[in-house]
């Protein structure tokens, strides 16, 4: 509320009103009013509450009975100081009649100096109506509320339906807004009563609060038969023409098709830094361990109201000390009850409004990494009772909800989320045979319609069963696999051995590695650089000059390997500058542009007479389908300790597998 607006409230006061007005805000008591004005106390109680509500001021729900008249009080210190009584009881003895706070002097409200410049620069954009959206405790409402103040506003509060029994629909609200606090009959329809209030925020700059939004919706839609309300409402509010400004807070962003992308705005409010709880936890007097801190702030995801709650606790049953508090509690994230209730309540909802984004969620908590993000593929794959045409719709769904984060193409559970969608993933039977067994069909059928790619697939099984080595089958083939794809991608490296380049540079066989692969290699004295040879000769790679003869390499491939280690020598100079010794530039870009010739010439004959490159091209399409089923194996692979030993030996056996070949191998329960 600005000056303008509680002047003209102030003035549209009755005689009585005012009168009672006058001896509240002289901090007179109840008693003596009453006794004053010969009425009865009760009824000074009810005055001081009706005045509230004309000055916008009113409880979020009807049967909350809490005063609002401090915030009264505040209203007047900052407007009409001079009504105060110094000495009444609702002031801070320490704060001087209409000082107006910083953010950096409201102690309990920490780190959103970013975010409150971004409102700020939202609303000079022209914005109207923005949603700031959230999971549940990170702070979205105590944002909004303190950006209102540092406008000098008092927003109107829009209650939001709760259940059957206590809804107070749009309609009645703003009838009782218009006649309260515009002092307007109300008109006696709604679009009619829109119109009305449309008129009234032409002049006055109002803030309005429409707060746990999500309370009144499903799948980010609007609950029938309310959604005609809200929306004719939220385009009243977002008209370019009011000068309101109105902030919504939820948990679940707003999917209308009935409002426009312009209209309302929405700002991602994310949790606090580091470097906030920090702060809050010194400004409370909390003795702070600066790793701990940050572990907890991951954990937690930066979470607001977990900070709050943590503080709290430290203070009661730790005297103080944040270290002995995460030792005992970092593997119980959920141990404070209010914590657990707020994490648990938006589990609820989800399941209550879409039970296939609710099993998405907890089959999530299945990977062992509990800090990692993972591909998009790993939840479709997840939705194997699904029809693939539902399966983005569901994942859009879980976005909406706040639970799931979502960066780069990749998705991730904060630790508290995931902790959660564990619990509850038990309690809904778990991973099993069967499950692994859909989850890899679902792999499978990634690549199942590209013939191109199914013949890849035979390479690479004809590539690893020539191989004469002690790796298991299934490893050596995830090595080709991610080789292929590697070999993709240009290599200048000043490594004549190609398989060492990838491995130094951008080879990183993940999934071979997790199937039980070790790349080793090492650099002996005389600076020569080899891999295992084990797998120097099951790759058929380049071993050293005294071992050449014995891998029988065709005649050209051993001069060529030869004329290289003479280059070699003769270049001890460029060598000591691959171990980082720095030369004049010109030996360096000579000695660059020839080891990139010869190590193009070396691949090309390992690709003529050993096979270990490769001549795939592949489409930016096919290329996208490949890395997604490799991707994808992993999360199978990542599964295999929950299955039995059965099922894990037929997966391990099938994998990276063209679908002919899987078909011939039929597994039975």
């Amino acid at each position: 509320m600005n000056q303008q607006h509680f002047n003209a409230v102030f003035n549209r006061l009755t005689e009585r009103r005012r009168e009672m007005l006058l001896k509240l805000l002289a901090n007179e008591k109840d008693e003596a009013i009453a006794k004053s004005l010969n009425i009865a106390p009760t009824t000074v109680r009810k005055y001081r509450q009706k005045i509230c509500e004309i000055f916008g001021l009113t409880n979020e729900f009807t049967d909350q009975h809490h005063s609002k008249f401090p915030e009264l009080i505040a209203l007047f210190a900052k407007y009409k100081p001079e009504l105060l009584n110094p000495n009444t009881s609702y002031l801070p003895k320490t704060e001087k009649l209409g000082q107006k706070k910083t953010i950096s002097e409201n102690y309990n409200f920490v780190g959103r100096e970013d975010a409150i410049a971004h409102l700020d620069k939202l609303v000079n954009e022209g914005a109207k109506v923005i949603l700031i959206h959230a999971e549940g405790g990170v702070g979205k409402t105590t944002l909004a509320r303190k950006w209102f103040e540092f406008q000098g506003l008092l927003p109107l509060k829009l209650p939001i339906i709760m259940t059957p029994q206590n809804i107070q629909s749009v309609e009645d609200w703003v009838r009782f807004k218009l006649k309260d606090c515009f002092q307007i009959n109300p008109e006696p329809n709604f679009e009619m009563m829109l119109e009305q209030l449309k008129n009234e925020l032409q002049t006055p700059k109002i803030g309005f609060l429409i707060d746990s939004l999500e309370l009144s919706l499903i799948n980010g839609e609007f609950i029938e038969p309310y959604q005609r309300y809200y929306v004719k409402l939220l385009k009243v509010l977002a008209d370019t023409s009011v000068k309101s400004i109105t902030l919504i807070t939820s948990r679940e962003l707003l999917s209308e098709d009935k409002l426009k992308s312009e209209e309302i705005k929405t700002y991602q409010l994310e949790g606090l830094k580091v470097d906030a709880w920090k702060n809050y936890f010194k400004i409370n007097n909390i003795h702070i361990n600066i790793n701990a801190v940050s572990e907890m702030n991951q954990a937690y995801g930066g979470n607001a109201e977990a900070m709050s709650l943590i503080c709290a606790d430290i203070k009661d049953e730790f005297k103080c000390d944040l270290s002995s508090y995460w030792l005992k509690t970092h593997n119980e994230l959920l141990a404070n009850p209010k914590l657990d209730n707020l994490v648990k309540r938006q589990f609820n909802k989800l399941r209550k409004d879409n039970l296939q984004a609710y099993k998405l969620l907890c089959r999530l908590g299945v990977y062992p990494n509990q800090d990692s993000a993972v591909p998009k593929i790993w939840l479709f794959c997840l939705l194997w009772d699904l029809p693939a045409s539902c399966k983005q719709k569901v994942i859009n769904a879980l976005r909406v909800s706040s639970l799931v984060k979502h960066y780069d193409k990749e998705y991730y559970l904060h630790r508290v989320i995931r902790t959660v969608s564990v619990e509850n993933f038990s309690l809904m039977n778990g991973f099993n045979n069967n499950q692994l067994l859909l989850i890899k069909e679902q792999i499978d059928a990634i690549l199942e319609s590209d013939p191109e790619l199914q013949l890849f697939l035979v390479w690479v099984q004809q590539k690893s069963s020539s191989v004469r080595c002690t790796f298991n089958q299934q490893s050596i083939r995830a090595f080709y696999f991610h080789l292929a794809l590697s070999m993709n991608h240009a290599i200048y490296h000043l490594c004549p051995n190609p398989v060492i380049a990838l491995f130094e540079e951008t080879f990183n066989p993940e999934l071979a590695l997790a199937l039980g692969l070790n790349l080793t290699n090492e650099y002996e004295k005389n600076n020569d650089i080899y891999l295992d040879i084990e797998l120097a000769y099951a790759f058929g790679d380049a071993p050293k000059k005294a071992d050449v003869k014995q891998y029988s390499l065709k005649p050209d491939l051993v001069n060529l390997l030869q004329y290289m280690e003479n280059k070699i020598l003769d270049y001890s100079a460029s060598m000591n500058f691959f171990y980082g010794i720095s030369y004049e530039k010109s030996w360096q870009d000579e000695w660059a542009i020839e080891v990139q010739y010869l190590a193009e010439q070396l691949r090309l004959m390992l690709i003529k007479y050993r096979n270990i490159g490769h001549e795939w091209k592949f489409t930016e399409k096919q290329q996208c389908l490949l890395q997604q089923y490799y991707d994808a194996n992993k999360l199978l692979v990542y599964c295999l300790d929950s299955a039995s030993e059965k099922m894990r030996l037929h997966i391990e056996d099938t994998l990276l597998l063209p679908i002919a070949e899987i078909e011939k191998r039929p597994f039975k329960n």
